[in-house]
């Protein structure tokens, strides 16, 4: 049986965004609360909850199942947790535990996975087979679709794109290792090198969006710094855009696609980060792959419960035999 709607689910390290989905990709019902941070089974008492809120006066026989997105490497063949950076969900059976409480199937996966798949169903990526999909946040995320499909490699945890090397021996990353993309593009690195420039007395524009106060500098502070046109905040998110224009030289001389869509909230504000790795990555590549196309998400902030429901709807339709 066909159902009429779906449960997505995106979960990040500040909050929780969840909704109730049509096939075809309408958001009947959403919320959004904070994640909590006191601990693995409060965060998941908060992804129930969240679950129960949009799933009122739906009867459970209408809804296809639940998608769950993750900030974490996804087994997605065992669906399990392996590592998760922001969050105490490593080695915590997610999908176990919140199938013990709700009334409906429950698949888990990575959220730039989801992002992407979100995309590829109802957003920009629509009608492409092959694409890439990268979220700049708090950390950098992603997904790749191949002939249509996702790639998630042998055991479902491929697609981290945010922990691709691109610098030995570079910044330290949240995950443990160095000089990987997300040292460069990630929030706290953005936000470092903003600290950086004050420290030198050379990012007084940078401190004034921080309220005067060096210590308390974030990603948005630069990031406002340099919409407005202070040069050495520019100059801190030109030099991230290089990083990635040069990681992606890689990405596209490897796998060859048709677009790169760029979402999260740093990707999504910094259009001249963008830019700037877009020229780097058209320079570099080899020939007959420079016309990969960068485009911005459509979906936004909702490509992650977008793409968590589309999964839920493909994993139901697989197990009653139904076809797309």
């Amino acid at each position: 049986m066909r159902t009429s709607f779906a449960i997505g689910v995106d979960v990040g390290g500040t909050r929780i965004a969840a909704g109730l989905i049509e096939r075809k990709g309408r958001i009947v019902k959403d919320l959004q609360k904070l994640t909590p941070h006191n601990g693995p089974f409060a965060v998941v008492d908060a992804i129930i909850e969240a679950i129960e809120q949009v799933a009122e006066g739906v009867h459970p026989s209408e809804i296809a199942g639940v998608g769950i997105g993750l900030p974490a490497q996804i087994d997605f063949l065992k669906q399990s947790v392996e590592f998760c950076t922001n969050l105490p969900l490593a080695g915590v059976d997610v999908r176990s535990l919140v199938l013990s409480r709700v009334r409906h199937e429950v698949t888990i996966d990575n959220d730039g996975h989801l992002a992407a798949y979100g995309e590829f169903r109802y957003g920009s990526a629509k009608g492409a087979r092959d694409f890439l999909m990268l979220t700049l946040g708090t950390g950098v995320g992603g997904g790749l679709f191949i002939g249509g499909e996702p790639y998630r490699g042998s055991r479902g945890l491929g697609g981290e794109i945010g922990h691709m090397v691109v610098q030995m021996d570079g910044p330290p990353c949240p995950c443990g290792g160095r000089g990987h993309i997300e040292s460069y593009l990630g929030r706290p690195a953005i936000a470092a090198k903003g600290r950086e420039a004050a420290a030198a007395f050379s990012g007084r524009a940078i401190v004034e969006e921080a309220g005067g106060d060096p210590a308390a500098v974030s990603a948005e502070a630069v990031i406002k710094a340099a919409l407005k046109g202070d040069e050495v905040a520019r100059a801190i998110l030109l030099d991230a855009g290089e990083v990635l224009g040069r990681a992606l030289v890689g990405l596209v001389n490897v796998f060859n696609p048709r677009l790169i869509v760029v979402g999260g909230g740093v990707g999504e504000a910094c259009g001249f980060l963008v830019e700037r790795a877009a020229e780097v990555m058209q320079a570099e590549a080899l020939a007959g792959r420079r016309d990969v196309r960068f485009i911005q998400s459509e979906l936004g902030n909702d490509s992650g419960i977008l793409g968590a429901a589309a999964l839920a709807f493909d994993e139901h339709d697989s197990r009653e035999g139904l076809h797309r």
